[in-house]
Order: C-alpha cells, then structure tokens, then sequence
C-alpha cells in the first residue's frame, strides 16, 4: 500500500466544504424512483456517490451529467433490462440503499461486497427481504437478490446495529404508500429525521441542490478551532445532520464567528472538560477524538458502542491513535474517557492504518499538529472527502 508523507504544519484559510454524500445517496435513490426526471445540483465526488451513481446507470437509467449536477431520467424499475453483477465496494449507503430498491424490481441482481462490508450487519436485511417474498443470501462477498417485494401497509425494521436498512426500505418504498417503523432506534436519529426531509423535499420539487457535509467539515473545523483562523464559506447549522453538533463544542469553547456568508473558526479562548453523547453522532468520534486529545481536562464521550461496526472498528483505532500521540484514554461500558493535553511530540510517526477514510483523516491531522510522518492509505480519504489533502498548505 502507498503511503503519503505528511509534515508538521498549517491549513489554507478558507474551506469550501464538499457536499453530503449522506443527502446525496438519499437523493439518488429517491430520483431512481420518481417518474418525473430529477436533477441533482452539487453532488459530492466521493467514492461512495460515484459508485450509486455507475450502479444505477447500469441498472438502465438514464444519468447526463453536467459539472457536479447530475439529471436522472427514467425509473426504476420499469428501466429494468437484465439480470446485473454490480461491483459496490465498502459503502454501506451505497449497497444497503441500492439493494434495498432493488427489491422493487423482477431481475436477478448480484452486488460484490467489499471486505469490510461483507462483515458488516446483513442478516436483518435478508430475512426482512425474504418476509417480503424476495430472495435474498449472502455468500461471502456476494449478495443475491430478486424480487419484486410485497409491500405491506406497516413495516417494522429492527435498528439495533444499524439505522441504514430502515432507512433503504423507507426510500425506496416511498412511493407505496408503506409506513416504515423503525424499531429499537437509539442511534442515528438524526440521519433518520433526514431521510424523512429528503423524502418530503423530492415530491416538491424536481431540482435538489444538495448541503454542505458537516462529517466533512468536522476535520478542518477542529484542526482550526486547535491551530489557526478558517473561514467556512456556505456553512450553517444543519440539524439533520448529526455531525453538526461539532458546533456546540466549538460554541462552548469560544472558537465560532457565524455570518450570512458562513461561519469563521478560531483557537478555542478556554479549556475545559467537555461530556458529550455520540450515540446520534458516532461518525464524529474520530474527530472528538483527535479534538478532545488536545483540550486539557478529562472528557467524556458516551454510547460508542456501534463504533465497532464501521468500516473499521473505530473505538480501537482512534483509542490506538491518541495514545500513540502520548495522551491517556480509556473505556468504562459505553464511554470513551480522553484526557487532553498539550504535549506535543517531537518525533515522527508513521501510521499504517485500516482502509478507513475517516481513521486515515483523523491519522492525518494528529500528524499536522505534532512533528509529521507518514499516513497509509492516504487513498482511503476518497470514499466520502477527495480533495482533502489539498486542505494542508505545502
């Protein structure tokens, strides 16, 4: 694996954040099936995107891109051709949304899972797709599904492990009238309540500009907030993001200017002990982590148990990091204890990290803030935030 070398040092002072590969999976599954042709202003270049959009032009729609907008004409199913292998490597709203509308349809469908996503939850989803009467299995990394599915008045889906089913089933049976009940929901609310927006937002409307991405934001938001001023244009609260709750912290420590044009960070004016709850926000725990390791006091993260379901398991990698970096941390049940310092390291250090885009970030920005190294694989970063190296000035 390729390996990038990174030196203690600054960011550009001014983010144009990338667009919302969250927003933007929901708006290409809801654009799949409306009858009407679609266009999506703004779509994110992230691999995760890119892939739900080759999929679906493969499926027969009929995709014109221009610049970052997309038009999407056609639906599916009635674009069905024939039966299809689709490759659709790690994402998990790429593949669970795809193969959730794919339950509409009458061909056979096989969708490659990449390494890590094969091991990721998938037992609801085929025994919820088979009480629908599609086929449905999993063999190693190979998903097989057939419909079409009959769609019930109420269907109740089970969020223990992951919201991302509930969520695929709610999109691509929007059209039928179902009302999907999501069971046992203490995670992702958030993205829950934005799935409803979107929804609501398509039968308005046949233009989508899709928002800014707070996850996105997150990593130069607190490598500001620690290092240097960076304004943020077209930036804003966002509440159906759950990242967004970064901006309470940053609030709280006197790092935010809000404006009509965005938002400006600063270094944080005091330090003190934050207590927060990341069961709706488990994608900004690597960035807490990065952030927290370099406020002074004992701080708190609780519910980080489904962290261990991610692309990695990232309540190991990112305890692994900030204690590499000389801080102290640890876990009592469902909290992550860190306590920060302002130690910094005088020595470089080489990360090999797991093909996790946000480890791979999180990695990246400990080693800006101390004496560098090396970070692999810095490829990883292209699953949802492409140009992010080209944040860091030379």
């Amino acid at each position: 694996m390729a390996s990038l070398n990174l030196k203690q040092g600054t960011m550009i002072n001014e983010v144009h954040v990338p667009s919302s590969k969250s927003y933007a999976n929901r708006a290409l599954i809801l654009a799949a099936i409306k009858k009407s042709s679609v266009t999506l202003q703004n779509l994110p270049e992230s691999t995760d995107v890119t892939i739900l959009l080759a999929c679906l032009k493969e499926l027969g729609l009929v995709i014109k891109p221009s610049g970052k907008d997309v038009a999407i004409e056609d639906s599916f199913p009635a674009c069905e051709t024939s039966d299809k292998r689709l490759e659709v490597g790690e994402g998990g709203t790429t593949a669970r949304f795809l193969a959730a509308l794919l339950l509409n349809g009458h061909k056979k469908y096989e969708l490659i899972l990449g390494e890590r996503l094969k091991e990721r939850p998938w037992k609801e989803f085929i025994e919820q797709a088979r009480s629908l009467g599609a086929k449905a299995e999993l063999n190693d990394a190979v998903l097989t599904l057939q419909g079409p599915i009959s769609a019930p008045k109420i269907l109740e889906v089970d969020c223990t492990r992951t919201t991302q089913f509930a969520t695929a089933l709610e999109l691509s049976l929007s059209d039928f009238g179902t009302k999907v009940v999501p069971v046992n929901l203490t995670t992702s609310q958030s993205y829950w309540a934005m799935t409803e927006k979107v929804i609501q937002d398509l039968k308005r409307t046949d233009v989508y500009p899709v928002p800014l991405d707070w996850s996105s934001a997150s990593y130069p938001l607190a490598f500001a907030a620690l290092n240097h001023e960076i304004t943020f244009p077209g930036l804003f609260d966002d509440s159906f993001q759950a990242d967004s709750k970064f901006l309470k912290i940053l609030r709280k420590l006197g790092a935010v200017t809000e404006h009509e044009k965005g938002m400006t960070i600063k270094p944080v004016s005091r330090h003190e002990a934050i207590s927060f709850d990341v069961t709706d926000a488990l994608d900004l725990v690597p960035t807490l982590g990065y952030f927290l390791s370099h406020i002074k006091g004992v701080h708190e993260l609780h519910g980080t148990k489904n962290l261990t379901f991610k692309e990695s398991d990232r309540l190991a990698e990112i305890m692994n990091l900030i204690k590499t970096f000389g801080r102290k941390t640890w876990l009592e049940g469902e909290t992550l204890f860190i306590e920060g310092s302002d130690l910094e390291i005088n020595e470089q250090k080489h990360l090999t990290l797991p093909n996790d885009h946000r480890m791979v970030m999180v990695g990246a920005l400990f080693l800006r803030q101390h004496s560098g190294g090396s970070v692999t694989p810095p490829e990883a970063v292209t699953k949802s935030y492409p140009e992010f190296f080209e944040l860091f000035n030379s």
